[in-house]
């Protein structure tokens, strides 16, 4: 069967082309196919990169197709997952000879729930127009509302608020009337926290496990780290309260202390790392009043005599909430796992407590033997040109290695400036630098003439630049209006500039000359105050800078470098402001790993490039 799907590559490929009338014919393209393909078909693992515009989701999804084996694809965000099915999948569907059906899967927290939202007694307009809109829609998706309430974390799904198939709303519920035909799918697009929370549930969640496709697989550190860790917030606390006084359990107590104790304008925002003994003495003693044996007692006593279905349901799903928080509870004030980072910090104007795995290499190892073949790609998985760092942070073995170029021609469509005169962005120069870096920002986005998405390390420079500076093209912020809003904002203002941070990092898309400059402002090493990061470079010892601290920094400018050049006729210009690259030890490993691309040291040169 191997051989013969292989050769059937070149025919699917012709057909494509016949079929889209901008399909570009990209010999990468077959390359990563043929790679994938072969993997699929010999049960192996692969890593592979597959350089912008390189047109991966086709890559990996004619494979899927052609090996008629059941497949997961988990990407990094929902929107990935949306085009993956509204658009990738439905066009394949369309132009291949060979039948195949396929599905999304979200969180539950993506659909509302019919029985929280009974539960729940809104009022105002906007929950008249959520129930005009609940009357209506076949599938109760976040994603069909014309406006997200600021109520739907009340009305949504919530797994520790889920009784599956004991509840009386199962068989109407949005989530598992969809959830139910997924089995019967050949290809099935979730995200990373749902591939992740399967694994939590030893794989209970998914309905195969066959072949497993990871794109931008360089996230799932991370979401393991977050999944497999766990967050005690306010919220989470106050939502148990209000639902053990609906249950008649005596709690009104229990609300001036339960402010009192995460209401800390005493501590400093940033997080505190590990957790203070007179905190966790704090902790002990609010959970202490919550009496959780004896009220776990009297839950139990009310289910056994519960003769309502909706009430029984409400009391067992508390029972596993009211269980939860306190293994949660006792293991912040513990603090003894090992393999745990523990820390807390101020939201807003509360405190939360949060935990994060440290090291990921024994989870990983587990998901993936769940599956026969295991397809990790990106745009950026190398770091200093080869796959070393993501193999020892994730314990990866026996995997075949492959890194496909882009089809673009760096030299030709880009250049890369690089600012030797500004002082070196240290924290004893930090202020400086904000100042002087501003006025070759507005020198850089005058010569490019407004069309510039700015990326920030830090929300601090973000702030000041979007404060003080002085140009005359329109321009916001990361966090003046949603991601999505922001990046349409963009898309329809002419000559705009964005100022962004984060998650502006990875995943913009946008093509044609809207986009003509990117500037970098420093070099996008991960901030020392984080614990999860302290304590991983703590385990390194003197490793820690070039294991961890620079391929992880490289690997994140690949990614802004990323933002620029999206097809063949586009041209334009990442800007570096950060001396380091050209004057430190490490300046040499970090150009190597970027593209070959003309490098420059002038803001004139860049005004005769987009001259």
């Amino acid at each position: 069967m191997g051989k013969r799907n292989l050769d059937r590559l070149p025919a699917i490929f012709n057909i494509l082309s016949k079929a889209f009338p901008n399909y570009e014919d990209r010999p990468q393209q077959r390359e990563m196919a043929e790679e994938v393909l072969r993997c699929f078909d010999n049960n192996k693992g692969l890593l592979i990169e597959a350089g912008t515009g390189v047109g991966k989701s086709f890559a990996y999804l004619i494979p899927a197709i052609l090996s008629r084996r059941k497949t997961i694809i988990s990407t990094s965000s929902l929107a990935l997952q949306d085009q993956l099915v509204g658009k990738d999948l439905v066009f394949l569907q369309k132009a291949l000879p060979q039948k195949f059906s396929f599905g999304i899967l979200k969180g539950k927290n993506n659909y509302v729930c019919l029985k929280r939202e009974r539960e729940y007694t809104g009022t105002g307009n906007s929950y008249e127009r959520f129930r005009g809109w609940l009357a209506k829609t076949k599938t109760g998706q976040m994603a069909e509302l014309p406006f997200i309430p600021e109520f739907w974390p009340e009305v949504c799904g919530d797994p520790q608020d889920c009784n599956g198939r004991k509840c009386p709303f199962y068989v109407p519920c949005f989530y598992y009337r969809h959830y139910r035909g997924l089995h019967k799918k050949d290809i099935l697009v979730v995200n990373h926290h749902l591939l992740i929370h399967d694994l939590l549930s030893d794989f209970n969640i998914l309905p195969f496990h066959e072949q497993l496709v990871i794109d931008e697989a360089a996230e799932v550190e991370d979401v393991i780290s977050r999944v497999l860790g766990s967050r005690l917030t306010y919220s989470r606390t106050m939502w148990l309260l209000y639902r053990l006084k609906g249950l008649k359990i005596i709690v009104d107590h229990l609300f001036a202390d339960v402010k009192a104790f995460f209401d800390r304008g005493d501590i400093d925002s940033g997080p505190v790392f590990p957790i203070p003994a007179h905190v966790t003495e704090l902790l002990r003693g609010l959970r202490e009043k919550f009496a959780v044996d004896k009220t776990l007692s009297t839950l139990d006593k009310q289910r056994k005599s519960a003769a309502d279905d909706e009430i029984k349901d409400r009391i067992e799903t508390t029972i596993g909430f009211l269980k939860s928080f306190a293994g949660d509870v006792d293991d912040f004030i513990g603090q003894a796992d090992a393999n745990k980072v523990y820390y807390m910090e101020v939201s807003g104007t509360t405190l939360e407590f949060k935990s994060n795995l440290v090291e990921c290499q024994i989870p990983f190892q587990i998901l993936i033997d769940k599956y026969d073949s295991t397809i990790m790609t990106s745009a950026t998985l190398t770091s200093g040109g080869n796959f070393d760092f993501l193999k020892k942070r994730l314990g990866i073995q026996d995997f075949e290695e492959k890194v496909i170029g882009s089809p673009f021609d760096y030299k030709k469509q880009s250049l890369l400036y690089i600012d030797k005169n500004l002082p070196k962005p240290d924290r004893a120069n930090e202020k400086i630098f904000q100042q002087e870096s501003l006025g070759v920002m507005e020198d850089l986005i005058s010569a490019s003439r407004g069309r510039t998405l700015v990326l920030f390390t830090s929300y601090r420079h973000l702030h000041f630049a979007a404060e003080n500076i002085t140009i005359p093209y329109p321009f916001k912020s990361q966090g003046d209006m949603p991601p999505a809003r922001l990046i349409e904002w963009f898309k329809d203002t002419p000559d705009s500039v964005l100022f962004a941070t984060a998650t502006f990092w990875q995943g913009v898309d946008i093509k044609g000359d809207k986009l003509s400059l990117v500037i970098i402002d420093k070099l996008p090493f991960s901030s020392p105050a984080d614990p999860l990061y302290q304590e991983r470079c703590k385990r390194l010892g003197k490793r820690w800078f070039y294991d961890l601290a620079l391929p992880s920094a490289i690997l994140r400018l690949r990614q802004g470098f990323g933002r620029l050049i999206r097809g063949r006729n586009e041209y334009g210009v990442v800007a570096i402001l950060d001396r380091r690259v050209v004057e430190s030890s490490y300046g040499p490993t970090i150009l190597s790993s970027l593209q070959e691309v003309n490098i420059t040291h002038s803001v004139e040169d860049v005004r005769q490039f987009f001259a």
